[in-house]
């Protein structure tokens, strides 16, 4: 590849997104149950000790390997791309017709944009070894609301795991990014999976666990026990799986969109991101 040649795929890659999708994925997100919205605090309005556990977000530089065209973006080159996305109020998938989605950009809870994968810290409040406990304690811990309500009109906005784990309210990515980056920091291969589900865009993860795939309804608050076995993934049909990242991958399905499998031929590894020079261990206080 010439540098003229990377020089355009850069540019392409953030300069040709695929905005309809993301507003498909961005304003028609629901809860995958009925939950109380009643009596929830805009960000502005939560304690001052909840906010200052959330210094470390962010504080990641990270450069990204584009895999379909080999190109890879260093963490000054990364940074000055998602700036020229500014306050772009959705999630925004990047790449082309050529490469297919290769990535995607979320806004912060100031407004910046940054790629998925980074919103997944390396957070965890404590290390756990059951594997069905982080599900059961963010049931009880963490209350399913709607961006638009809980940040004054604001239609996209995602916390990371650890901003996600120190409020009390969130949307469906907000409850999938603490609950995959949990149980990755307990060594489970957990992704946090972007899709439809019953016709709404929708957030989940899955669990890869003894060669079975099983799919964690993040925002789900009945029926969650400590020692009650996750679903098999194969016996929901109704969630459609478009993407899925963990910390430092990023998969695009390009098979069925009714596929109930997260593994083989259909999915396609587009890119990886990779950390560096983080300022402080995000796990320290």
């Amino acid at each position: 590849m010439s540098m003229s040649d990377g020089r355009m795929t850069v540019a392409l890659f953030f300069a040709i997104c695929f905005v309809l999708l993301g507003n498909g994925l961005a304003q028609t997100k629901r809860p995958a149950e009925p939950i109380s919205l009643k009596n929830s605090p805009s960000v502005s309005e939560l304690p001052k000790a909840k906010k200052s556990q959330i210094s470390g977000a962010h504080q990641y530089k990270g450069s990204l390997h584009i895999l379909s065209t080999n190109t890879r973006l260093s963490p000054h080159d990364l940074s000055a791309q998602l700036a020229e996305l500014g306050s772009a109020p959705y999630v925004i998938p990047l790449g082309n017709s050529r490469t297919g989605v290769i990535n995607m950009s979320a806004p912060s809870l100031t407004g910046d944009h940054h790629l998925v994968n980074s919103y997944l810290e390396g957070y965890y409040p404590y290390f756990v070894e059951n594997p069905m406990i982080p599900l059961y304690v963010l049931s009880k811990r963490k209350q399913y609301q709607l961006d638009a309500d809980q940040y004054r009109g604001r239609e996209e906005v995602w916390q990371t795991s650890r901003e996600a784990f120190s409020f009390s309210r969130g949307d469906c990515e907000d409850h999938a990014l603490i609950l995959a980056d949990w149980l990755i920091a307990i060594g489970e291969d957990a992704r946090v999976v972007l899709g439809d589900y019953r016709g709404g865009g929708h957030a989940w993860v899955v669990l890869f666990k003894s060669g079975q795939e099983f799919l964690l309804e993040a925002t789900k608050k009945d029926g969650v026990g400590r020692n009650r076995a996750y679903p098999l993934a194969s016996l929901h049909t109704e969630y459609h799986p478009r993407m899925m990242f963990n910390r430092n991958e990023f998969w695009e399905n390009n098979g069925s969109k009714y596929t109930t499998r997260y593994t083989g031929s259909g999915w396609r590894l587009q890119s990886r991101y990779h950390r560096t020079s983080p300022k402080s261990d995000p796990n320290s206080s």
